[in-house]
């Protein structure tokens, strides 16, 4: 009996521990309603772990991409976005994981926001045909039972939050893509809020840049985004460029003055979420998700995720743009050129191999071809100034898809 019990520590302690691996690269982070766990994308699923960081467990397991978690208003749930029916439609699961519910049908897609306080209905972003520059629309859709979505407002608008009465809403207008850092000029996000009471539409954060050393509001020269209501609605926390870099603010509505919360110099605050009691931010920096207790007076954390699931990883990261607008055909209709990801890009007709000729902080559009085919002409916003600029190809004597060099020069200065 002694030597079995013996032989049978020995084979525990011979035993391989499970491999710890550490997690980063998440997105999309969601906090719980009382601040105690967190929810994000990664890897095409959706995970689940303390807000204090630890390990973490896959609540979806499934082929298709999965992304943008949010809790339901009891922590009970979670509503996500995946391709899994084909198109990025939103589904519930519970934050034990198993059967999922789908919840949206639309061709198009949505992406969860925000539920409301009762958890019957969801807040979400969607791109539909409206008419003029953007298609972005906040909707509101039942969850408890199949109906059509409600348009919010019929105005461009993304980022929405309602407000804890539920009576306003904060969202997002204009704004490149967020990890285009540095950008300020006409097009630069802008905050604005709606009252669905009496139906009026108020821009927050207009002041032009301050004179150094005048503390009175935010200078907003280089834009405001990912707005997130103050639990008792006389304020609220954001994501502003005022020091150069993305970091989070917080405003008083009432006083409209606010402070810097967060200093980061090396990148940007990116992807914020907030508890519903505002106990707990989390947010995405560089590679790593933090943590900020706003009542505690302590910077923020950054939360030490790991995982003893296997997770296996493609070696490279592929960059996949799924459309294309303004597009432009050369002459002998052999090459065309087009915006995707706010850059222009050529290829030819047959083989489809774009080449990227901008890749600026700044958008482009408008881009068409030259007569004569030897250079492109479209619009940019570089340097906060909206000009005309003219692109030629490295080696003139190739198709525009055989190049990898571009020369680009403004032809306005207005």
């Amino acid at each position: 009996m002694r030597a079995t019990a013996t032989f049978c520590l020995l084979m525990l302690a011979l035993a391989p521990l499970r491999a710890q691996q550490k997690l980063q690269l998440m997105s999309h982070p969601s906090v719980s309603p009382d601040g105690k766990r967190l929810a994000f994308d990664y890897n095409g699923d959706i995970w689940i772990a303390s807000s204090d960081g630890g390990e973490a467990r896959p609540v979806t397991n499934h082929p298709a991409r999965d992304s943008h978690p949010v809790f339901s208003s009891d922590g009970l749930s979670i509503a996500f976005q995946s391709d899994r029916s084909g198109t990025g439609c939103i589904h519930l699961v519970a934050v034990s994981g198993g059967a999922t519910k789908q919840v949206t049908f639309h061709t198009s897609g949505s992406i969860p926001l925000q539920f409301t306080t009762d958890g019957a209905t969801l807040l979400t972003e969607v791109t539909r045909d409206h008419a003029w520059k953007h298609a972005n629309r906040l909707a509101l859709v039942e969850t408890r039972q199949r109906a059509a979505e409600q348009i919010v407002f019929d105005a461009e608008s993304t980022a929405g939050q309602i407000s804890p009465d539920g009576k306003r809403i904060l969202y997002v207008r204009e704004g490149t893509q967020w990890w285009r850092k540095g950008y300020h000029g006409s097009q630069a996000w802008q905050l604005w809020l709606f009252d669905r009471t009496n139906g009026t539409h108020t821009r927050l954060l207009e002041n032009p840049p301050l004179a150094p050393g005048k503390q009175v509001a935010h200078p907003e020269a280089r834009g405001v985004q990912a707005p997130l209501w103050k639990p008792d609605g006389k304020g609220f926390y954001y994501v502003g460029g005022q020091s150069g870099n993305f970091n989070l603010w917080e405003h008083d509505l009432t006083t409209s003055r606010g402070r810097m919360l967060t200093n980061f110099t090396d990148d940007s605050v990116v992807q914020p979420a907030i508890s519903a009691d505002g106990s707990t931010i989390v947010f995405r920096h560089l590679f790593d998700l933090y943590a900020f207790k706003p009542a505690s007076g302590q910077p923020p954390k950054r939360l030490e995720l790991i995982t003893a699931s296997e997770v296996t990883r493609d070696a490279k990261e592929r960059r996949v743009l799924t459309t294309a607008t303004q597009v432009a055909f050369s002459n002998d209709g052999l090459e065309v050129a087009f915006i995707a990801g706010g850059d222009v890009w050529v290829m030819d007709t047959e083989l489809r191999e774009p080449k990227q000729v901008t890749n600026t902080p700044e958008e482009e559009r408008s881009v068409t071809f030259t007569p004569s085919g030897d250079a492109l002409l479209f619009v940019s916003d570089t340097l906060g100034r909206t000009e005309i600029v003219r692109a030629t190809r490295g080696d003139a004597g190739s198709f525009w898809w055989r190049n990898s060099k571009f020369t680009a020069t403004s032809i306005t200065k207005d």
